[in-house]
């Protein structure tokens, strides 16, 4: 519209409202309003924000009517950017209440399609995430499974190393000690019947290598089958074990006991006795001159551990790490971690490049100590 109240234009609304309504013409108001409509227009036509009044409009046969409205300034380029006013007649008694129901039930109807949509989506993502929950229970569980077979089939190669060890210790010594004691008479023999110097020496040469194999084949059964370790228990075994290292090596060596000793399985025992001979030789290897080792074997009511120190050279403490140790060939450690678990055993290893080694071996005696642990 412009100022002085010609219309320009109109929607189909307007048209519904107002029938008297033309394009081109004044706005049908009341005669004694349209001096009042023109102050309302010059006020909106200054302003672009929206002004609300009243007019007194004629509607047909009905006459004229009260219709709230609200008007602002507008400028269109189709209207050679004059300035016009935009007239919105608000819709008045059954029909605006009908017209605002309808609206409310229209955004009602929205937020619920919303809400549906939002909870089918929200059903979808909580069935995938119950979908992946259990594809991820069932690896776990594939997983324990295929861990469990693993621990049985390792724990049955040891058990059959360990039965293997046994039946060659028995051979060599059923046979092999056997024969070297027949040899043994046979030169002592055949020395007493000698008189030529050159060869009685000759002899008690061999009398000399004899026993060394002797000694040799002594040391071998003794590792593959501690007899002290199943007839006097572990400790009189470590003992031995230590005392026998300390002779060949003539490295400074401790050993202590702590606590009281208690009944262990004998796989347990084995295991613990093997763990110090491999890591005896370790230290044999690598710990260099001038060093000294500590063997401690403590008892506990929950657990038995054993502690291997030394002042060697040490090494990274990530060289420790079981990746490391496969892709260096240190299968030795490793062989280690791996007996204590079967036995349901643990393996920490401490080093530091000049400041020694400490290997330590917790063994608990029961499932139950150690969930108390």
């Amino acid at each position: 519209m412009r100022r002085f109240g010609l219309v320009e234009d109109a929607n189909p609304a307007a048209f519904d409202r107002v029938s008297d309504l033309a394009i081109g013409l004044p706005l049908p108001v009341e005669p004694t309003q349209r001096e009042r409509m023109g102050r309302y227009l010059d006020l909106c036509s200054r302003t672009e924000n929206p002004v609300p009044g009243a007019l007194l409009v004629r509607d047909g046969a009905e006459g004229f009517g009260r219709h709230p409205c609200r008007g602002a300034r507008i400028v269109l380029r189709a209207y050679d950017d004059e300035p016009l006013v935009l007239l919105h007649l608000t819709p008045t008694g059954l029909e605006g209440r009908l017209g605002l129901l309808t609206d409310r039930l229209n955004e009602a109807r929205r937020v619920m399609q919303e809400r549906r949509r939002r909870e089918i989506e929200m059903q979808a993502l909580l069935a995938e995430r119950s979908r992946l929950l259990t594809h991820l229970e069932e690896d776990a569980q594939a997983r324990q499974r295929a861990e469990a077979e693993r621990d049985a089939v390792l724990s049955k190669l040891y058990r059959a190393g360990q039965d293997e060890r046994r039946r060659l210790a028995r051979d060599l010594h059923d046979h092999a000690g056997q024969q070297l004691v027949t040899l043994t008479f046979g030169l002592r023999k055949i020395a007493s019947c000698l008189s030529c110097p050159t060869a009685l020496h000759e002899v008690e040469q061999l009398l000399r290598h004899t026993q060394d194999i002797g000694q040799s084949l002594r040391r071998v059964t003794l590792e593959l089958r501690p007899a002290a370790l199943e007839e006097f228990g572990l400790i009189t075994a470590l003992r031995s074990l230590v005392e026998e290292w300390n002779r060949i090596t003539e490295i400074v060596t401790e050993f202590q006991i702590v606590g009281q000793e208690g009944d262990l399985p004998l796989e347990t025992a084995v295991t613990l006795y093997r763990l110090a001979q491999e890591a005896l030789t370790n230290v044999a290897k690598h710990a260099g001159p001038g060093v000294a080792v500590s063997v401690v074997l403590r008892f506990s009511a929950l657990q038995v551990t054993l502690t291997i120190d030394d002042n060697g050279g040490g090494f990274e403490a990530e060289e420790a790490l079981t990746s490391h140790l496969v892709s260096q060939g240190k299968l030795g450690l490793l062989g280690m971690r791996e007996r204590l678990s079967l036995v349901d055993g643990t393996l920490n290893i401490e080093s530091a490049p000049g400041q020694g080694t400490s290997i330590v071996a917790r063994v608990y005696r029961s499932p139950e100590a150690r969930g108390d642990a």
